[in-house]
């Protein structure tokens, strides 16, 4: 994972934190979370090279997590079960989604583990130099980092549980797939009706054994 100097200067003295957020696509090959960098104020000449970007409500971290849990996968779910309707492959899909999701829990939470360590450090050396305001100022950082790794807390136990909010993805997907094996199920059926018809019906059998 690469690491990232998280904090930049701003207007001289007033600390501030910026994050920079992948983009959550619908596709499947969109999904990856490979780290959250840190956005440069004084831009640079690769910006060509920087991948598309996107702040979600906070601007923190924390938002790559809500991305990813208010997506819907009942599409995928139609389509895995227009593909194959066994439940056993719809539950192995299931579990590729859950372990995706619960890879980006754990990225997420090694990122604020390492702002947090970064700003103890900055706390510690500022407090040697007597900086009583920019100390109170990483203070209240620290504590909105531990806040959000709470909340992070929170939403992970609900969605290894499958409860709350935190349940739309696999909850969609299984609506998806559930849709799927409906409509399977309303063409078998259909067909039928039609093979019986014909059964029953001689006039029937006969035009189609002539048009054969």
């Amino acid at each position: 994972m690469r690491i990232f100097d998280f904090f930049k200067q701003k207007n001289g003295a007033e600390d501030t934190l910026r994050v920079s957020l992948p983009v959550v696509e619908p596709e499947d090959s969109q999904e990856s979370v490979t780290s959250v960098e840190m956005a440069d104020e004084k831009g640079g000449d690769n910006k060509a090279e920087q991948p598309l970007t996107v702040s979600y409500a906070t601007g923190w971290p924390i938002d790559v997590v809500y991305g990813y849990l208010h997506k819907n996968y009942e599409k995928k779910g139609f389509e895995d079960a227009m593909l194959k309707s066994d439940l056993t492959f719809r539950d192995m899909n299931k579990n590729v989604i859950k372990n995706k999701i619960l890879m980006v829990f754990r990225e997420i939470n090694l990122n604020y583990d390492v702002m947090r360590q970064d700003l103890q450090m900055r706390i510690d050396t500022c407090s040697a130099a007597g900086l009583l305001t920019t100390i109170s100022q990483l203070e209240k950082q620290k504590t909105l980092i531990d806040s959000h790794k709470e909340e992070l807390r929170r939403l992970e136990e609900d969605f290894r549980n499958n409860a709350n909010e935190s349940s739309i993805p696999l909850q969609s997907y299984e609506c998806g797939f559930l849709r799927g094996i409906a409509t399977i199920a309303l063409s078998n059926t259909g067909n039928n009706h039609v093979n019986a018809t014909m059964n029953n019906n001689p006039d029937v059998a006969v035009r189609k054994v002539s048009i054969a």
